[in-house]
C-alpha cells in the first residue's frame, strides 16, 4: 500500500474533474467497433468495480442533457472507461487512470448523438493495460480470462440518446391548380426548419392518387426547393398530390398536399419575360417584366403569377398581372468572386379557363473584377447610389438619369459641349500601353469625345437603347499618349445636341 500517493492522486483526480467532459463530447474514437447486444449482456459484473449513471440503468438521456457517471474500486490499481457508442465508434473515456480502494471516481459531460443505445464497460486490472491488450479487450470484452488471465474485474452500465427534433415545414407550389387532361404542370416543394432555414439535401417523397409524377423521390437545393412534373391523367377529377419529408434523427418528418382539379382542356396561353436573358453585376439589379396573354394575344388581367430564383433574392415571389396582363419584380444579384448562372422562373398555375405554363429567364452574374489587370485600374462609376471613384480631382457636369440600361442603375447624362468628365489618375510610372473601358448608351447618332492629357483619342459610337453590362466600349491606348506623373482624363459630347450617357469609365494598363 502507498497511503501517501493515493491520498496525491485522489487530490489530483477532484482537482481534473471540472476540466472533463464525456467521450461522445471531446474524447478520440479509439476504433469502430459494433459490440453485439448478446455479448455486452455476458459482460460480468465484478464485486470489485461498480460502475453507474446517475439516471439508472436503461434511462434515457436527450442530445445535449449533461450525464455523470460514477465507479468505485475495493482496491487500488487501474481503471479503463470504455464507451461503445450507437454509430459503432468507440471512444476511451479514461485510460490507465489509477485509482484507490473505497475511493469513488466521477466522470461527466454533455451528451451527443447518434441516438440509440450507448453501452459503457469498465475494465479494472492492478497494473497498467497496454494498447494492445486494451484494442483485444474491446473487441472481445466478454474474454477477459483469456486476455489477463483472471487478474482483471468489469462492469457495465447502459442508457438510451434520444435525438431532440427539430420542427419542419413543407409547403407546395401551387397548392390548388385546374390543369387539363393529360397535360403537364411542375410543382416545386420547399423544406424549411420552423424558424425559416432551407433544409438543403433532404429527399422528399412524391406520391399521387391519379396520374403520375416524373420522378418519386427528389432532392432540395440550397433554398431548400425541389421541383417535380405532375401528368395529368386522361380523364376529369380530382387528384391528390403528396410530398413528405420521413425526417431523421434531428429533423421532425413533414408533409404537403396538392389539390389538382383535372378538366376539360383549357386554352393555351403565352408567358414571356423581358428581358429573356440577361447580365448583371455582381451585387447589382435588374427589373423582369412578365407579360400574359391569349393566343389571340389579349391580355389577360388579374391572374397569380410566381416566381422563383436559384441564385440571389427577388422582391417578390407572387405577383398580380395587370390590366395589360403584365407583372414586375427585381431581381438583386449576390456578390460572386465569379461569373455565375441563374434562372428565374415566371409560373402561371393556370385556371379553369386557361392551362397553366411557365417561362425560365436565363442569365450571369458578372464579378466586378470581371477584367484581368496585369498592374492598375483607375475607375469613376455613375451607376449607384453615390458616384464612386478611385482617381484625382474629380469634374463632372450633366444630369443624373436612369432608365436606360438593363440594371437599375444611374447614368450622367450629357448634352452640351459644356458637360464633362474629368478626372486624374497617377500610374505610378510610364506605362507601356493601357485600355479606357467606357459603359455609354446614348440616342441615334450620337458619339462620345475621349481625351487624354489634351490630346484627342478620337470619338466614337455609343450604344443604342439599353445598355448592357458587357456592352462596353475599348479604347486601346498607345504609351506615347500617357505622361510620366499625373495623367489627365476627358470624357465628353462628340456630336452637337446628341445626348450620351455615361454609366462608369475604367483604366487599365
Amino acid at each position: 500500500m502507498r497511503p501517501t500517493f493515493g491520498k496525491i492522486l485522489v487530490l489530483v483526480w477532484v482537482v481534473l474533474l471540472g476540466m472533463t467532459s464525456l467521450s461522445f463530447a471531446q474524447p478520440r474514437v479509439f476504433l469502430r467497433f459494433d459490440l453485439n447486444p448478446q455479448i455486452y449482456i455476458s459482460i460480468p459484473r465484478s464485486p470489485q468495480v461498480t460502475l453507474t449513471v446517475d439516471r439508472g440503468e436503461g434511462a434515457s438521456y436527450f442530445v445535449g442533457d449533461r450525464v455523470r457517471i460514477t465507479y468505485r474500486t475495493t482496491r487500488e490499481g487501474y481503471v479503463n472507461l470504455i464507451d461503445y457508442l450507437p454509430g459503432g465508434e468507440v471512444r476511451v473515456l479514461l485510460r490507465n487512470v489509477a485509482v484507490s480502494g473505497g475511493v469513488t471516481g466521477e466522470y461527466s459531460g454533455i451528451v451527443s448523438g447518434p441516438g440509440g443505445t450507448e453501452r459503457l464497460v469498465i475494465l479494472f486490472t492492478p497494473n497498467p493495460v497496454d494498447g494492445v491488450k486494451l484494442e483485444d479487450f474491446i473487441r472481445s470484452p466478454h474474454q477477459g480470462d483469456r486476455i489477463f488471465g483472471g487478474r482483471y474485474a468489469t462492469d457495465r452500465i447502459s442508457f438510451n440518446v434520444v435525438a431532440r427534433l427539430e420542427s419542419t415545414v413543407l409547403t407546395i407550389e401551387p397548392s390548388v391548380v385546374t390543369v387539363g387532361t393529360s397535360r403537364s404542370l411542375v410543382f416545386t416543394a420547399t423544406l424549411r426548419t420552423s424558424d425559416g432555414r432551407p433544409l438543403k439535401g433532404q429527399e422528399l417523397l412524391w406520391s399521387v392518387s391519379d396520374g403520375s409524377v416524373s420522378s418519386s423521390r427528389t432532392v432540395t437545393d440550397l433554398r431548400g426547393q425541389s421541383r417535380n412534373t405532375f401528368y395529368a391523367p386522361s380523364f376529369t377529377g380530382t387528384v391528390a398530390l403528396e410530398v413528405s419529408f420521413a425526417g431523421d434523427i434531428r429533423l421532425a418528418p413533414a408533409q404537403a398536399t396538392a389539390t389538382v382539379e383535372v378538366g376539360l382542356r383549357p386554352a393555351p396561353v403565352d408567358l414571356t419575360v423581358t428581358p429573356s436573358s440577361f447580365t448583371v453585376d455582381s451585387g447589382g439589379s435588374l427589373k423582369l417584366t412578365a407579360s400574359l396573354r391569349d393566343r389571340n394575344g389579349k391580355p389577360i388581367p388579374s391572374q397569380v403569377l410566381r416566381w422563383t430564383v436559384n441564385v440571389g433574392d427577388l422582391s417578390s415571389t407572387s405577383t398580380t398581372t395587370d390590366s395589360l396582363g403584365r407583372a414586375s419584380v427585381s431581381y438583386y444579384a449576390p456578390s460572386v468572386t465569379e461569373t455565375t448562372p441563374v434562372d428565374v422562373v415566371v409560373s402561371f398555375p393556370g385556371t379553369k379557363q386557361f392551362e397553366p405554363t411557365s417561362f425560365t429567364v436565363s442569365g450571369k452574374i458578372m464579378p466586378v473584377a470581371s477584367y484581368a489587370l496585369s498592374a492598375t485600374l483607375f475607375y469613376i462609376d455613375f451607376g449607384g447610389d453615390k458616384v464612386r471613384h478611385n482617381g484625382d480631382n474629380l469634374r463632372y457636369k450633366g444630369n443624373l438619369v436612369s432608365g436606360f440600361g438593363l440594371n437599375e442603375t444611374s447614368f450622367l447624362e450629357m448634352r452640351e459641349r459644356s458637360d464633362m468628365v474629368e478626372f486624374s489618375f497617377s500610374p505610378g510610372g510610364l506605362p507601356v500601353e493601357g485600355c479606357i473601358l467606357l459603359w455609354v448608351q446614348g440616342e441615334p447618332g450620337a458619339r462620345v469625345q475621349v481625351l487624354l492629357n489634351g490630346k484627342r483619342l478620337g470619338t466614337f459610337p455609343v450604344e443604342e437603347g439599353t445598355l448592357s453590362p458587357e456592352g462596353e466600349r475599348k479604347i486601346i491606348v498607345a504609351q506615347n499618349d500617357f505622361v510620366d506623373g499625373v495623367n489627365r482624363l476627358r470624357i465628353e459630347v462628340g456630336s452637337p445636341a446628341r445626348r450620351i450617357r455615361l454609366q462608369k469609365a475604367v483604366v487599365v494598363f
